[in-house]
């Protein structure tokens, strides 16, 4: 990250690497957790030195509103730091970071504003790079706060935008293994994730009661897996793509069970699902099956 120094001091070109983060951009999708590219670590530019800086730039509203909120970062106000040794630079991005300098780099804690996007990071440096806790407030009032090594998510960390709250462990960058996601509608999912998407196994909780265990992939039920609902009727085989589809066995609510060939209609307008029975892998007539319904409340994944 090239750098512009307000420090007569310094007369040298030195190294310092950019920080660039936009975890936020893999949130959008509300069914999918996404993290891979999201806290890149860029090659090395040089650091310039001699134009005067004396302030981190007009922060935009959302990201004032959400500093007030979320007031001082915590993890990182009791650690020691010679503010003496402030500095503001100019880096070749755009960004200017203020904070703890020393030989014309990033040593301590800082603050780090990208003009061109509205991002602001709160860290620690080391040798130039973020390392250690680290906060970053995206122009849109996202959040992400978590441990940096290298300039990359590495350890646990929250995720947090309007639609969801995810908790979990960063390996370079990606969400990796197990984890939590708490969605705004009610909808829950705790279990595995890999790459930083929901994969492997684990368990969506629904706010009508409905409860899912077992086979997710790409953020979705898929594979072998158990549906519950509150009446206590319950499927345990096959899903694809967040529907019943495949063989499994149904228990209605009057213990009675069904083996054979299943698959599920949701309609949207009413909220309900539609699950058609066959003993017959051939008949996909809808006409022709036994049929269960299930009413299901306000959110639908």
């Amino acid at each position: 990250m090239g750098c512009v120094c307000n420090s007569n001091s310094l007369k040298t070109s030195v190294q310092s690497t950019q920080l660039s983060i936009k975890l936020a951009e893999q949130y959008k999708n509300n069914k999918n957790i996404r993290t891979q590219d999201s806290l890149e670590d860029v090659s090395q530019s040089l650091c310039n030195i001699g134009q005067e800086i004396t302030s981190l730039g007009q922060l935009r509203p959302e990201v004032e509103e959400k500093i007030k909120e979320l007031g001082t970062f915590k993890a990182i106000e009791e650690i020691e730091s010679n503010s003496s040794s402030y500095q503001y630079l100019l880096c070749q991005d755009g960004s200017i970071f203020y904070g703890s300098v020393l030989n014309g780099i990033r040593n301590g804690m800082g603050k780090q504003h990208w003009l061109s996007d509205g991002n602001y990071l709160e860290s620690i440096w080391i040798n130039d790079k973020a390392n250690g806790p680290a906060r970053m407030i995206y122009s849109n009032g996202d959040v992400f706060e978590g441990h940096l090594i290298e300039n990359k998510a590495n350890g646990f960390g929250v995720f947090k935008n309007k639609k969801k709250e995810v908790r979990g462990y960063w390996v370079d960058n990606r969400l990796q293994g197990n984890g939590i996601e708490m969605r705004k509608n009610g909808i829950q999912y705790e279990g595995q994730f890999k790459g930083g998407i929901i994969e492997g196994r684990g368990q969506f909780t629904f706010p009508d009661g409905r409860k899912y265990y077992g086979e997710v992939q790409q953020g979705l039920i898929h594979g072998q897996g158990l549906m519950t609902w509150p009446d206590f009727s319950y499927f345990k085989g096959e899903f694809k793509y967040n529907h019943l589809k495949g063989y499994g066995c149904y228990t209605d609510v009057d213990s009675q069970t069904y083996f054979g060939q299943f698959f599920s209609v949701y309609h949207q307008d009413v909220k309900q699902l539609e699950i058609f029975y066959s003993k017959d892998s051939n008949i996909q007539e809808c006409n022709k099956l036994k049929k269960f319904k299930k009413q299901y409340g306000d959110a639908q994944q």
